[in-house]
């Protein structure tokens, strides 16, 4: 029985996938074609890269919200250096040392200030957005000219770039924080800081990686989101959060309740793209996309909470 009951809270996200995939391929004829299979992996790379941002944060007992505000700022940086003239690679190199810097300076907050990441994140997130607005004048920054969209968003034989590069990055993520013991000791800090200090961790150099291994990712993220709208836009991180967070939050059903995962995060960023792409393809409102990923993020909380007796929270 209780091995049944750890089989359900364990792989219930899965299993909402598998009946949504079925029950969408019945009503819509054109769920099913290759083109519409790569486009929805195409619609869940960006958000499942950017929670797999987050998912390191998570796992080190921390929370980053400031990434609604780093993906525009830092997209209007590479696109400024790139309209200016500077090397695609130089570009991309310094917007992705401004993503560290960025990650260090809010760690600094969170491990020497003591301040609740939680709140310090989100306030870092309106100062960053506040310093966008100052760096552009209000204007977004437009890209067409500059950048080639094939080189992410073109395919191999008919499987996007972009959806091999978000696989590369699942199995590398999955196996330093599932199978190296760097990852293991940044779970202990994270879930325990004293338990690892007792074992001669240092929390605050472990938490300042998870911000900083977070912060790579979301730059990584920014710099996709930028090659996908063609530009920087200032509407490109606050359109992420609710929905990288929906990501975090139901990632965390996948292999026990509570727990901060790669695999999660992937499952979770297929689930909405899914359901995105599924409405589109049967002509639902626009409103009933929301709603369907409340019901199902209602519906995974409960099940991977039958059998317990006391409810079990999510810590964000």
């Amino acid at each position: 029985m209780n091995s049944t009951k750890n089989i359900i809270q364990k792989y219930t996200v899965f299993g909402i996938l598998i009946v949504l995939f079925i029950i969408f391929s019945i009503f819509s004829s054109s769920f099913l074609k290759v083109e519409n299979l790569m486009n929805l992996l195409v619609q869940s790379t960006i958000l499942g890269i950017v929670g797999f941002g987050l998912a390191i944060v998570m796992i080190a007992g921390e929370i980053d919200l400031a990434f609604a505000g780093v993906i525009p700022l830092e997209g209007a940086i590479f696109a400024t250096l790139l309209t200016s003239g500077t090397p695609f690679w130089l570009s991309l190199v310094i917007t992705l040392a401004v993503g560290l810097l960025v990650s260090y300076i809010i760690s600094l907050l969170v491990t020497r200030l003591k301040l609740v990441s939680f709140v310090s994140t989100i306030a870092m997130m309106f100062l960053l957005q506040g310093i966008w607005y100052a760096y552009t004048g209000g204007k977004n920054i437009y890209l067409e000219e500059y950048l080639d969209r094939d080189l992410i968003f073109g395919t191999v034989g008919v499987v996007p770039r972009i959806v091999i590069l978000f696989v590369i990055i699942f199995i590398i993520l999955y196996l330093f924080t599932e199978q190296t013991p760097f990852g293991t000791r940044l779970r202990v800090v994270g879930e325990d800081p004293e338990s690892g200090r007792t074992m001669g961790l240092n929390p605050i150099a472990y938490k300042t990686a998870g911000f900083m291994i977070g912060g790579l990712i979301f730059a990584v993220g920014t710099f996709l989101q930028t090659a996908r709208m063609s530009g920087a836009l200032a509407t490109s991180g606050a359109n992420m959060l609710l929905p990288v967070m929906t990501i975090a939050f139901v990632g965390q059903t996948v292999l026990g309740m509570g727990r901060p995962n790669i695999p999660g995060v992937l499952l979770a960023s297929l689930l909405l793209g899914m359901i995105n792409n599924a409405f589109v393809l049967l002509r639902l409102p626009f409103w009933s996309v929301p709603m369907a990923e409340g019901v199902i993020l209602i519906i995974a909380i409960y099940l991977t909470n039958i059998g317990k007796r006391d409810v079990v929270q999510i810590n964000l």
